[in-house]
C-alpha cells in the first residue's frame, strides 16, 4: 500500500480533495498534511466536509513565501536563504501539491489584470512556485480558468511552466485544457491543468485524461435536479420577466432553460444572473421522464411557468461532489449564497480524479 502525502493549497471548498476520495487505484491511498484557504467562508465548508481539527492550517501562504514588505511585481524573487528556510520549517514535506489558485484575476467573470490583480490574487501563481522550489513533491496539479493560458498572449503560462521544469532534478510539466462536461460532469466548464511529475519517475509520456462517461451523466443534469426542491427557489412572476428577457441596451443574449448540460457554475449565481448566464428549470422539465430511445428528456405538459433556480444541494451535485461531502457541506452553517459562491468556484471531483489516473502514482 503506498501512501501519498497531500498538500491542498487554495483549497476552496475542497475539489481536489473530493477527487482523491472518488479516485479508485488499488494499493494507493491519499493523506493530507496540510491545507490553506484564506476566504472564511469555503474554509468553513472545507473543514465541516473534511473534519480538519487535527490536521495543519498553513493559513496565509504569502506569509511562508513572502518577508515584509516583498512583492513579486510580475515575475520570480530573488533567491532568499531566509525564505528557503521558512519554507522549509512551515510546510510539511509531502508527495503531491494540488492548488486551485485564485482565478478572478485572468477569468472573464473576473478583472482580467493578471499579476496586476490590485488585490496580489494574481501574484500568488508565483508563491506556489517557490513552494514547489523548496520542497520538489514528486507531483503537482496545478488549476485555473482557460483564460490563464492565453492571459498576456501566453507568455505568463509559458513563463511559469518554464520555471517549474527546472525545478531540481528537472520535472515533466504538460499544461491541459480539459472541459468537465467530457469527464461525467454535466456542465460546460473549461479548466487549465498544470501538471508536473518528476522526470525521475515519469517515462516522459504523460497524456491529457480520456473523455469518460458514467451512467448518471446520460441523463444530464435531469438526474440530480431535486423533485422536491423548496419554493423559495422558485422566480415569482415579477423577477421571472427579467430573468427570461434578452437583456436590455447594447447587451443582449439569448434567454434559455432547462440546459441538458449546464452552462457554467459561477462564484456568483446566488445573484440570479439572467437566463443567458445562470441555470434555470422548469417543473415541466424536472418531472419528465427520460426517453432512452430519444435520449432525450420528455417534459411533462404541466409546470411550463413554474421555474426555478438551481439549488445549493444541485450545484454541488453538477460539479461532481459525491452525495456524503454534500451532505456535511449543507450541515455546516453556511448561507445558501456561500454555498452557490463556494460551488460555484470549485474544481470538479471527477475531473481531478481524471487527472489523477494519467500520474504514475504507483511504482512500476
Amino acid at each position: 500500500m503506498k501512501n501519498l502525502r497531500v498538500l491542498d493549497l487554495c483549497a476552496g471548498i475542497g475539489g481536489f480533495r473530493a477527487g482523491c476520495e472518488i479516485l479508485k487505484i488499488p494499493d494507493v491511498t491519499f493523506d493530507v498534511v496540510g491545507f490553506a484557504e484564506i476566504d472564511k467562508y469555503p474554509k468553513i465548508g472545507y473543514r465541516s466536509m473534511y473534519g480538519t481539527d487535527d490536521e495543519l492550517d498553513l493559513g496565509d501562504i504569502k506569509l511562508l513565501t513572502r518577508t515584509d514588505g516583498e512583492e513579486f511585481k510580475g515575475g520570480f524573487l530573488e533567491k532568499s536563504e531566509s525564505r528557503s528556510k521558512r519554507i522549509e520549517q512551515n510546510v510539511p514535506d509531502h508527495d503531491i501539491l494540488f492548488a486551485g489558485f485564485p482565478c478572478q484575476p485572468f477569468s472573464q467573470m473576473g478583472s482580467e489584470l493578471g499579476v496586476e490583480d490590485m488585490l496580489g490574487r494574481g501574484e500568488l501563481i508565483f508563491d506556489l512556485v517557490e513552494i514547489i522550489r523548496e520542497k520538489q513533491p514528486d507531483f503537482f496539479v496545478l488549476e485555473n480558468v482557460k483564460k490563464f493560458y492565453t492571459h498576456n498572449n501566453g507568455r505568463l503560462c509559458e513563463l511559469i511552466k518554464n520555471e517549474l521544469k527546472g525545478i531540481g532534478p528537472g520535472y515533466e510539466v504538460h499544461t491541459w485544457v480539459l472541459n468537465a462536461k467530457n469527464f461525467s460532469v454535466p456542465q460546460v466548464r473549461n479548466r487549465l491543468f498544470i501538471v508536473g511529475c518528476k522526470k525521475a519517475l515519469s517515462d516522459g509520456n504523460l497524456e491529457p485524461p480520456e473523455e469518460i462517461e458514467i451512467e448518471p451523466y446520460k441523463h444530464g443534469v435531469h438526474g440530480f435536479l431535486d423533485r422536491n426542491a423548496d419554493e423559495k427557489y422558485y422566480l415569482s412572476e415579477r423577477i421571472k420577466k427579467t430573468i427570461l428577457s434578452e437583456g436590455t441596451g447594447g447587451w443582449k443574449a439569448k434567454a434559455e432553460i432547462n440546459k441538458f448540460v449546464a452552462r457554467p457554475l459561477t462564484k456568483t449565481m446566488h445573484k440570479m444572473h439572467r437566463a443567458s448566464q445562470d441555470n434555470y428549470y422548469s417543473d415541466s422539465f424536472i418531472h419528465g421522464k427520460w426517453d432512452k430511445k430519444k435520449q432525450q428528456v420528455i417534459e411533462t405538459a404541466e409546470g411550463k411557468n413554474r421555474i426555478r433556480r438551481i439549488t445549493p444541494y444541485e450545484a454541488l451535485k453538477i460539479q461532481g461532489f459525491p452525495e456524503n461531502l454534500i451532505s456535511k457541506a449543507l450541515k455546516s452553517g453556511l448561507s445558501d449564497s456561500r454555498l452557490y459562491m463556494a460551488a460555484g468556484n470549485a474544481v470538479p471531483p471527477p475531473l481531478v480524479a481524471a487527472v489523477l489516473k494519467t500520474l504514475p502514482l504507483t511504482p512500476k
